[in-house]
């Protein structure tokens, strides 16, 4: 008993040791109130459940929270940087998140604001009484071990309820996996996954497509096929997933066959509105007028993101070395206050992407390069402000042995040093959200030999 005291006790931040005078406890939680940092506890459990962040472990990715970032975003019109999320899943702070902050996570589940989301869950938190310094210090010793007590009593309940009836998952050496596509280029283009489970005891099994929680669906163990589509060009990773756990993955590239624009007013939209490709490619530029939007039947009143892919087998470029160069521009539209460029470069295990914007709207931008982030509104990125509705911007991106320079206009502006090879680069994405245009686009391998060029010329 006195084991298991120890441990629950540990958990719940009593130090058995500090009985006597307390200090230790109050001094480690007198920043923050532990109620506080209950609800934020609960509040990541429950957003992971609901968004199906992560693999159920606690741990959460950069791109979970970047989608959770734009589902918070689309909910409450508030922007929260990444690094503001990765400080509440890391525990990352001595004082509250500040009351916007917490207003707009508390959305992401629907809740008007954080009060709203605290009086709803009130009943779901144990909590340490919260009483002012001096009155927590003459608390007597019988008030923690009364305390210490209930908390041991809820744990042996938790772990026999829950603990000691959940069997250890046992894995056979292989799991048959497959991904194949019914269409070699092109979208939509359905994907049969192919897998064997039946020998697998759990609770439930599942197939993501992709990286994104959103693309997870749970499939029938005693079958052996699943279908899905993809709407979209692009490079992925599917999982096979046992409870919580990736069992095995399978590489699905959805090729495009050359240049190919999906437009999407929302970025949880599943089905994009496809863009005349006989009209993408004229006047030596790759373009897309408002005109061509009207008559797409887009409504540019509406905030929108088109993007421009091309998904092929680029000759073994890695994501190491390259040189990428590409010149842009965008047309105004007033609807859009702030609006953007973007080069994304999907690689077998990541992404690189670079924002360029006007001056007025560089606190919007993110760049990310491997596993480096930089958000616009905890970094200066105000060197990738420019005139982007008056004149060409020329971007360039060169990267050598994982040092990565970005020029502007041959300037440079921002230097990324990351550490993980993410392999063999396998796609290219424009993104705009006005109309905007692409005059050529260039790749060159570690050699500086040119592996792809476009000039647009038809």
């Amino acid at each position: 008993m006195n084991a298991i005291f120890q441990v629950w006790c540990g958990g719940f931040g009593i130090n058995l040791r500090s009985f006597g005078s307390q200090s230790a406890f109050i001094q480690k939680n007198h920043q923050m109130s532990a109620s506080e940092k209950d609800y934020i506890v609960l509040y990541r459990t429950l957003v992971e459940k609901k968004l199906m962040l992560g693999n159920g472990d606690g741990k959460v990715k950069q791109r979970d929270l970047e989608y959770l970032a734009d589902h918070i975003e689309q909910k409450s019109k508030v922007r929260l940087s990444i690094s503001t999320l990765k400080r509440v899943w890391k525990d990352d702070f001595v004082q509250e998140p500040h009351p916007t902050t917490l207003d707009a996570l508390a959305s992401a589940l629907d809740f008007s604001d954080w009060q709203s989301f605290k009086k709803a869950n009130a009943g779901n938190i144990v909590a340490f009484p919260s009483e002012p310094l001096a009155a927590k210090q003459e608390m007597s010793v019988r008030f923690y071990l009364a305390l210490g007590s209930a908390i041991v009593v809820a744990g042996v309940i938790a772990i026999l309820g829950f603990g000691l009836g959940k069997k250890k998952l046992k894995l056979p050496a292989t799991i048959p996996f497959r991904a194949d596509k019914t269409v070699t280029e092109g979208v939509p283009n359905t994907v049969i996954f192919n897998y064997d489970v039946s020998n697998i005891e759990a609770d439930s099994f599942f197939i993501q497509q992709s990286w994104n929680p959103r693309d997870r669906t749970r499939i029938d163990p005693t079958k052996n096929h699943f279908s899905a589509i993809y709407y979209n060009p692009g490079f992925h990773h599917a999982r096979l997933m046992v409870n919580d756990s990736v069992v095995a993955t399978a590489r699905v590239h959805i090729k495009s066959d050359g240049w190919f624009a999906s437009l999407r007013y929302d970025p949880m939209d599943t089905h994009p509105l496809y863009l005349d490709r006989s009209r993408l490619k004229r006047d030596g530029l790759l373009q897309t007028t408002q005109e061509d939007l009207k008559a797409a039947g887009v409504d540019v009143q509406k905030n929108f993101m088109y993007r421009y892919y091309n998904s092929r087998d680029f000759e073994n470029v890695t994501s190491n070395n390259f040189v990428l160069e590409t010149r842009m521009r965008s047309d105004s539209l007033l609807s859009q206050a702030c609006p953007n460029a973007e080069i994304m470069i999907v690689c077998e295990e990541g992404i690189c992407f670079v924002p360029i914007t006007i001056k007025g709207c560089v606190s919007n931008l993110g760049v990310g390069m491997g596993e480096v982030y930089k958000g616009g509104n905890d970094h200066d990125l105000s060197a990738l402000g420019t005139d982007l509705l008056k004149a060409w911007q020329t971007l360039r991106i060169e990267n050598h042995n994982r040092n990565a320079t970005i020029f502007l206009n041959d300037v440079a502006v921002e230097h990324i040093k990351y550490e993980h090879d993410f392999g063999k680069i396998e796609v290219l994405i424009f993104t705009f959200n006005t109309p905007g245009a692409v005059d050529f686009v260039r790749l060159k391998n570690e050699t500086g030999t040119v592996v792809y060029a476009d000039e647009f010329d038809q």
